[in-house]
């Protein structure tokens, strides 16, 4: 087989921290106990080359593909099956608190009626804030349960259109990770199941919480970045996976409020920070060109039913066409995507540019530059034309986030006020006294002028990263300042950006037409972006802003799908008498775990170190991997799929040594 080019990606110097993959693997164990990802040992077997007889003679453990939707596929069955085999009827319902396992603060609810007809829930509230959704008529009910409080024995109460009704007790066991909640300001009253959803880059949970500061829905595992609400009622969030840089991950899930993941979206070049849904249901993901000298600047759209990706912007190109000097050597984050909309009625494409401190729009169909909301001493001379002047009491972006164009053509941002242009490793000191804003900007984008329409916020709701500024359903702005020092004292600490959640809050703020705060919330973790949805009907803020009175029964028939844009990963196959060289080896260093075919590696490695991985057949056919090149980044997840089908046993290549790992995996 020809050895294909490998990646060539310059990254920066430093150890390299892989322990949250780890955690992935603990906790993937005590999710699933259906499948184990370390099974028992595998029977022996006779090699057909006799010369590779070492491989099978040695004590192995098979490692197992770790399949999501498999294991999903199992539980609706069971579900099912005993719904069937039981007499359930309002006064008995079949419920299943945590059905898929991931979203603890909810259940599934099954019971049958003598004829057809619609059933109304009403989920009491600790605050005299009472839940009530309707649900389509039916025979046969599957009724999901959301906004239940953890740690709490929830009343629910259910009523026929026929007058029938009854009350059933769901208790939930336990709640999420997360910080304290603080309620300061609360104008709202019965939002009747309207939460604020919140996803965080620091690891704690994607959670939902009301206006009385109760938590009312979240996901165990750290699905989280962006969040997308989709116009199928489902969740945008990453996955799980490792990408292959520092701050992607491997792709983004589909998934819905019971925790079941309806698809995998695996992406070349991972995913990070932000996606959105076009109006014809193809996404829109920040991504990055695993052959590029730099990442997280790079939009992939994405078929929504086939995951291949149908068209590409590579901002480095489109930069580098106006001025190729713009972008310094060894610059790898030189723009650092972190937000992307797309005008569709002005067919223009949006990105918010942090290591730029810009807004950038360019032409959706020719990929042309239109225009930049940017202060000219970030850019060059040659991009004058498309740089827009502001006027008036003007505040130009700065380690902005979060863009959205409004339906007459005003751009929003969370303007964080810090400078991130070719940033300091130590920027603290100068942090002291900067602002941050919510801010809605009035652009003419004929003559490249912009005033400041709108702007919340200041000194005291700073967030040095991180942060969103939104719109509820009803039009009213949501402020979310993510990543504010708990302490202002922090700031004469030279690591004061270093992440870790606990010197950090958000202030989650909402705000009515009239510009009069209706809530504001204090949590002690940060939050990269809030939205605020209807609980069963997250639909209701997506780009089609569809609103459902009545709710269709729980849809098995959708059935999870994974699809894969992962391109073949490099490697080199071995002649024999160099696959011969890993008889003689020592026991294995680093770890590593396989989901969805895709190995990914955790521990700690120095920049310095070069780490390959060769598969071994007991045919002794043999391919290597090359994981980590010296002075350079991980690219550590290997796709396993396109492989011979058969046994392979793995070894580690680290620097000069080879290390046995005394476990082998079935392709």
């Amino acid at each position: 087989m020809k050895k294909e080019k490998r990646l060539n990606k310059k990254q920066k110097a430093g150890i390299i921290t892989l322990a949250f993959a780890l955690i992935i693997a603990v906790t993937i164990i005590a999710m699933f106990g259906a499948k184990n990802l370390i099974g028992v040992k595998s029977p022996t077997e006779e090699p057909i080359n006799e010369n590779f007889s070492f491989l099978v003679e040695e004590s192995s453990t098979l490692i197992d593909d770790f399949d999501i939707f498999g294991d999903q596929d199992d539980i609706t069955k069971n579900i099912l099956e005993t719904y069937k085999k039981g007499k359930y009827d309002i006064k008995n319902p079949y419920i299943v608190v945590n059905p898929y396992l991931i979203s603890p603060q909810t259940a599934l609810m099954l019971f049958k009626t003598d004829k057809k007809e619609k059933i109304t829930i009403t989920i009491k509230g600790k605050h005299n804030d009472d839940l009530v959704q309707e649900f389509e008529a039916s025979k046969d009910h599957y009724i999901p349960l959301y906004g239940l409080y953890g740690n709490y024995e929830n009343t629910v109460l259910i009523k026929t259109e026929s007058g029938k009704s009854s009350t059933v007790k769901v208790k939930i066991d336990g709640s999420t990770r997360h910080g304290d909640i603080e309620v300061i300001t609360n104008n709202i009253g019965n939002s009747n199941g309207e939460f604020y959803f919140g996803t965080t880059a620091l690891g704690t949970a994607s959670l939902a919480i009301d206006n009385y500061g109760e938590v009312r829905w979240f996901l165990s595992e750290d699905y989280s970045k962006g969040m997308v609400m989709l116009q199928n009622g489902h969740l945008l969030l990453s996955d799980i996976t490792k990408g292959p840089n520092a701050v992607s991950t491997g792709g983004v899930i589909e998934v819905d409020m019971l925790g079941f993941i309806h698809k995998q979206y695996e992406i070349d070049g991972g995913y990070h920070h932000d996606g959105y849904e076009k109006k014809d249901g193809n996404l829109l993901i920040t991504s990055g060109d695993v052959n590029s000298d730099y990442f997280c600047d790079v939009i992939h759209e994405i078929d929504r039913e086939t995951g291949e990706i149908l068209k590409s912007f590579n901002y480095s190109e489109i930069i580098k066409d106006i001025d190729p000097s713009v972008i310094q050597e060894n610059e790898i984050t030189w723009g650092f995507i972190n937000s992307v909309f797309l005008d569709e009625e002005r067919n223009e494409l949006l990105v918010s540019m942090r290591n730029r401190n810009s807004v950038v729009a360019i032409d959706y169909n020719t990929k042309e530059l239109k225009w930049i909301l940017g202060e000219e001493r970030f850019w060059s001379s040659k991009f004058r034309p498309y740089l827009v002047k502001g006027s008036g009491d003007f505040i130009y972006p700065a380690g902005q986030h979060s863009i959205t164009v409004l339906n007459d053509g005003k751009v929003s941002i969370f303007n964080n006020g810090y400078n991130s242009y070719r940033e300091k490793a130590n920027p603290c000191s100068n942090l002291k006294g900067l602002q941050s804003y919510g801010m809605i900007y009035n652009i003419d984008r004929t003559n490249k002028t912009a005033t400041v329409d709108y702007k919340f916020g200041g000194e005291k709701y700073f967030s040095y990263a991180l942060s969103s500024f939104n719109y509820t359903k009803d039009g009213h702005k949501l402020f979310n300042s993510g990543w504010h020092f708990s302490d202002s004292s922090q700031l004469d600490n030279p690591a004061c950006t270093q992440f870790t959640n606990d010197k950090y809050d958000a202030y989650i703020i909402e705000l009515d037409d009239g510009n009069n705060v209706l809530a504001e919330i204090k949590i002690d973790e940060s939050k990269f972006e809030v939205i605020k949805a209807p609980i069963y009907n997250l639909e209701a803020v997506s780009v089609n802003h569809e609103i459902k009175s009545i709710i269709s029964n729980y849809n098995f028939n959708d059935h999870a799908s994974y699809k894969s844009n992962i391109k073949t990963s490099n490697y080199e196959k071995l002649s024999e008498s160099e696959a011969l060289a890993y008889k003689e080896n020592v026991s294995n260093p680093i770890d590593f775990f396989i989901l969805n075919g895709r190995m990914s590696f955790q521990g700690l490695l120095l920049d310095s170190a070069e780490l390959k991985v060769t598969l071994i057949s007991p045919k002794g056919i043999a391919y290597r991997y090359v994981v980590k090149e010296k002075g350079k980044d991980f690219y550590d997840v290997i796709n396993l799929t396109q492989l011979p089908k058969g046994r392979y046993y793995i070894y580690i290549n680290l620097d000069d040594s080879i290390y046995n790992t005394r476990k082998h995996v079935e392709v």
